[in-house]
């Protein structure tokens, strides 16, 4: 009875450490996600429907202990949300106390200067581009600075190209990222420039990278992901955003980041089929999307494939999230061919990247043990509208809540207490909006998964509780975690924890 009671107390101290080893643990993959309204469903963009219908691109941080109240939009903010219009001319910016608002805008009151990012005559160096939009703010605490990247289309100037891609600036508050010299920003901050002069005298800011790229960092390299999932990686070393150098005069106007090109050797056979192909390579999330694969998938709703050729249906703006040295998850919306072409993908769906490899070039889809490609449906429409409907009423006030038909633009928000946001625009039923955008709203997500899954293989195996053995293996604990008392403490000693884990 005694050994009894010391086997049961074994595996109790066991089962306590496996909950304290994966809620310390950025692993957990949802078999299925859920969702709680943030602040009822309220609509946190446009409520006013002042704005133009193309309202999207959230970018949400939390502010840093270093950044002093009075340099705040408010003594009280504790969050920012950067967001912007597809087609407008400054990047705008929406303050809060506490996550579930009020939302308050945020006047940057700086001349002529309209929001915390401004072009189109505003700041006459920048009065040839045609549009900024889809900030990506990241503060960075070693320097104290905000940084931006941020979606600009500029016109051509010899010897720069026509450029709609990436660009980034920086801000010493989040208030304001606009030219220190021509658009009152902070000293010492602004857009990132090229050092050369275009035959028009200008100078030119710096290509980063791919069309919507949303950056992340894994081992002190920074890599984004753009639309249609495509790949960038920064320099492995030296500066971040320094302009590329070539013997040619457009060599400082290229491309920054090294872009991931590189197919698989079967990517033509592999993402094509009877109803069609893809015309190009995009990244290894385009890739899967086109192929039988996905049209075969379980959670594929509708049982096709996506080819995100330009006038096809197409994996269109994404959002990463780190999970861990090994993956990191693209949440994404489908974009129709056309607004004259029904949109039956009008969710927010997530693939895995298998990071693993040290080359960004191998990257690609991530899979279970049994080879299934990940690959989930995160948010709908109608899930979405049948909680506020619950919450708030049939006859809710859609200038208020949001009444979403399609979703589009995603931001993944993490807080400080590990509670897990997303933001994203959408399609209002009552005042409409262009493809995945007109106005933004956010859910809490809530992620259920199998307890000890850390290999994320759908199952608990003797991979996920591995990482533990070595620490049970020494010390205080070894004898009574030696239950077969072989000497050691191994995976005969852990079976019966993942008996129990797996539920057999």
């Amino acid at each position: 009875m005694l050994k009894f009671f010391t086997v049961m107390s074994m595996w109790c101290f066991i089962f306590a450490a496996s909950i304290s080893f994966l809620a310390n643990t950025n692993f957990a993959l949802a078999r299925q996600l859920e969702f709680e309204l943030v602040n009822n469903g309220r609509v946190i963009a446009n409520t006013d429907n002042s704005n133009s219908d193309d309202t999207a691109f959230p970018s949400v941080i939390r502010l840093p202990n270093w950044l002093a109240a009075a340099d705040r939009a408010d003594p009280t903010a504790n969050y920012y949300m950067y967001y912007g219009n597809h087609t407008g001319n400054h990047i705008k910016l929406k303050w809060a106390a506490t996550i579930d608002g009020t939302w308050t805008d945020y006047d940057i009151n700086a001349g002529t200067v309209d929001g915390v990012f401004d072009v189109g005559g505003n700041d006459p160096s920048r009065d040839d581009y045609d549009h900024v939009s889809a900030p990506d703010v990241v503060v960075d605490n070693a320097n104290q600075q905000f940084v931006m990247y941020f979606h600009g289309e500029r016109d051509a100037s010899s010897p720069a190209p026509r450029v709609h891609e990436r660009f980034v600036a920086t801000s010493g508050t989040g208030l304001n990222f606009n030219d220190p010299l021509t658009g009152n920003g902070n000293p010492g901050h602004g857009p990132i420039e090229v050092t050369a002069l275009t035959d028009n005298g200008r100078t030119r800011d710096v290509w980063i990278g791919d069309d919507y790229m949303r950056v992340f960092q894994k081992n002190g390299r920074f890599y984004g992901v753009g639309r249609r999932g495509i790949i960038n990686a920064a320099p492995a070393t030296g500066n971040l955003w320094a302009q590329p150098t070539g013997p040619n005069p457009d060599a400082p106007f290229n491309e920054a980041w090294e872009r991931e090109d590189t197919p698989e050797s079967d990517w033509a056979s592999y993402t094509s089929g009877p109803t069609g192909s893809q015309d190009d390579y995009h990244s290894p999330g385009a890739s899967f999307l086109a192929s039988q694969e996905f049209a075969d998938h379980p959670n594929n709703p509708e049982g096709r494939r996506i080819f995100s050729n330009a006038s096809d249906e197409r994996l269109n703006h994404v959002e990463v999230n780190l999970l861990s040295d090994d993956k990191v998850e693209v949440y994404f919306y489908i974009r129709e061919a056309s607004r004259n072409d029904p949109d039956d993908y009008n969710a927010i769906y997530r693939i895995v990247y298998d990071i693993s490899d040290p080359d960004f070039h191998n990257w690609t889809v991530a899979r279970d043990d049994a080879g299934q490609a990940f690959f989930d449906v995160v948010l709908t429409p109608e899930a979405v509208m049948s909680e506020v409907i619950a919450v708030n009423g049939q006859d809710f006030n859609p200038e208020l809540f949001a009444d979403p038909i399609s979703l589009g633009d995603q931001e993944i928000f993490i807080d400080e207490d590990g509670a897990k946001y997303l933001f994203f625009s959408y399609v209002s039923a009552q005042f409409g909006g262009t493809p995945g955008e007109g106005q933004i709203t956010a859910v809490r997500l809530v992620e259920p998964f199998l307890l000890g899954d850390v290999s994320l293989d759908g199952s608990v195996d003797f991979l996920d509780v591995s990482p533990f053995i070595s620490s049970l293996s020494s010390g205080d604990f070894q004898n009574e975690a030696d239950i077969d008392r072989n000497g050691v403490v191994d995976f005969l000693d852990i079976s019966p924890f993942i008996g129990l884990l797996s539920g057999s």
